[in-house]
């Protein structure tokens, strides 16, 4: 019996995946300091790729539009969902400086972000007969990307809440 290409690129796919959980576990459940000067970096760079894919999609050829807007939006709110309940499972403790939080996740926020991202993979096969070619694989990328950039946004906006609400207070000079 031969492994056919499927097969090999399969188990690329596994080892990204698996590094990807590997790479939540180290960062979820160890305590950091988030700072608001770089919350916003990863959640730009997010929008403006989902922004990219979801105009690419548009022009390369045989991409339905529609189903590809449809996965961004479904992708979106599961996103939305997704950012809540890791921000819901992470513990906030005040950070020594200004404009920053200590947070730490749990295994609880790491199971989050692995369900979500193995919602690509249940699409996958959810939709095998029109998922196996490059086109529909697109669609539910972009739906994808969509759900890690609205988590993401998600998780910046409630991360900025609780600096806000647990670093030291700032001083305010104003010059009239």
């Amino acid at each position: 019996m031969t492994n056919g290409p499927g097969t090999n690129t399969t188990l690329i796919t596994l080892g990204i995946a698996l590094l990807v959980v590997v790479r939540f576990l180290f960062r979820e459940l160890r305590q950091r300091t988030v700072r608001v000067r770089t919350l916003w970096i990863r959640p730009g760079i997010l929008a403006v790729l989902t922004a990219l894919l979801i105009a690419g999609g548009f022009v390369i050829p045989h991409v339905n539009a529609g189903l590809m807007l449809l996965a961004a939006l479904v992708g979106a709110v599961l996103g939305v969902i997704t950012g809540v309940l890791v921000v819901r499972s992470t513990t906030f403790a005040p950070a020594n400086e200004r404009g920053a939080v200590l947070a730490q996740g749990s295994v609880v926020t790491v199971v989050i972000w692995v369900v979500a991202l193995l919602l690509r993979y249940v699409a996958r096969f959810a939709f095998a007969g029109a998922g196996a070619d490059q086109a529909a694989q697109y669609e539910l990328n972009a739906g994808l990307i969509a759900l890690v950039t609205a988590a993401f946004v998600v998780v910046a906006i409630l991360f900025h809440r609780e600096i806000d609400r647990l670093s030291p207070a700032a001083t305010v000079t104003r010059t009239l």
